[in-house]
């Protein structure tokens, strides 16, 4: 583990140590998730105002989800060759750069580039940060990688309150996008002069490679991330054609996904503390699917918005814990594994919300929401053989 000498905030019984570079990644960690969420919230008037079709407007998450992946394949060097500090610093500029584009963009090709490059940077902060919070809090890593999934919830919930009070007070959906990238500044001019750890065994050495445990669990990281995206992308949908809400109604109902992962997000970060990370995620995939049985058996509306926030609770803490797993086999290969978890995220947003509207095409969004339940169990099994693979002699 990467020792500091800075001034720590000891958090008593928590069993770690809240250092200003876990504050550092913390935040930036969010600044990343409320970006990428602000994204979402202003497409619908992007696509007024471009007068964008769906192919056009879907092309924006997947020029999102290519940013990440070439992050993914690249980050590792960047981070040996510029250092993590100065990599947080482009990706947190980039980024602003890319949400600043987008506000001035004239047509589909401006504004789907522009998503591109807020991709690129946005994808750099968690390549550097969960590499960073992995070395500096060693076995503690899943939970400072659960705490800062709280904070990042917490701003995804902002995001379309921070939208709709630019709307209504007649600033416009780019004022929301401004003080978004300004945010990024501000962070970037406060922790200027702070030092981030780099690992002590350059892991410019390629020539070890990333463990098989690591990419089993990779491949846990990809299942979880695909069925969040699912579930976000698809519910209001689902709420609206197979349990009979209206638009409105349903588009709020679908919110309750959201509030459940807050929710278990904040009640994770506890958990992983007194709760062994194979136990408690072994739970969650339990109660997601729980839930997805509960959300899909019953066409209540009461039941089903009930399934679907039990679904969010059990969905909530998957992310944080299989990239907790995967970081802790990488020894002193933590920039090559952030990255290659970039990676991961990427296949996930770019490949499985388009696949489940094509089978939704082919047999009905309800029968094609089984998705979830495959993804959850291949999850599982991808948990199964990389605790195996660990264990193994080496």
């Amino acid at each position: 583990m990467v020792e500091i000498t800075t001034k720590a905030d000891v958090i008593a019984g928590s069993g770690i140590v809240r250092q200003p570079v876990t504050w550092y990644c913390y935040l930036l960690l969010a600044f990343f998730v409320f970006m990428l969420t602000l994204q979402g919230n202003i497409l619908p008037f992007l696509k007024q105002e471009l007068n964008l079709n769906y192919r056009e407007s879907g092309l924006h998450a997947s020029a999102i989800a290519v940013g990440a992946i070439i992050v993914g394949f690249t980050g590792d060097k960047i981070a040996d060759t510029f250092g993590r500090r100065h990599m947080l610093v482009i990706g947190t500029l980039v980024c602003s750069v890319g949400a600043l584009l987008l506000c001035v963009a004239p047509a589909a090709w401006a504004s789907i580039a522009a998503c591109g490059i807020l991709g690129l940077g946005a994808s750099l902060l968690p390549t550097a940060a969960f590499a960073i919070l992995a070395d500096v809090h060693g076995e503690r890593r899943t939970v400072a990688i659960n705490e800062s999934s709280v904070i990042n919830y917490g701003l995804a919930v902002i995001a379309p309150l921070l939208t709709s009070l630019c709307i209504a007070m007649s600033f416009g959906w780019r004022t929301a996008v401004v003080i978004g990238a300004l945010y990024g500044v501000c962070l970037v001019v406060v922790f200027w002069r702070l030092k981030v750890p780099e690992p002590h065994q350059a892991s410019g050495m390629t020539t070890t490679h990333l463990p098989s445990s690591y990419w089993a669990f990779w491949s846990a990281i990809s299942f979880v991330v695909a069925i969040e995206f699912c579930i976000l992308l698809w519910s209001p949908a689902y709420l609206e054609q197979v349990v009979g809400l209206g638009k409105a109604a349903a588009a709020a109902a679908a919110s309750a996904f959201v509030l459940a992962m807050f929710t278990g997000r904040l009640a994770g970060s506890f958990l992983a503390r007194i709760v062994a990370v194979e136990r408690l995620l072994v739970a969650q995939l339990a109660v997601t699917l729980a839930g997805f049985l509960i959300y899909w058996n019953f066409k209540l509306p009461a039941i089903a918005i009930a399934g679907l926030f039990i679904l969010g609770l059990g969905v909530s803490t998957l992310f944080p814990l299989t990239v907790g797993l995967a970081m802790g086999t990488a020894t002193s290969r933590t920039n090559a594994a952030s990255a290659r978890a970039t990676i991961a995220f990427g296949v996930a947003l770019l490949v499985t919300p388009p696949l489940l509207g094509s089978l939704a095409d082919e047999v009905g969004l309800r029968v094609a929401h089984w998705l979830v339940p495959v993804l959850t169990v291949g999850a599982l099994c991808a948990f199964v053989i990389g605790r195996a693979l660990k264990a193994r002699p080496s």
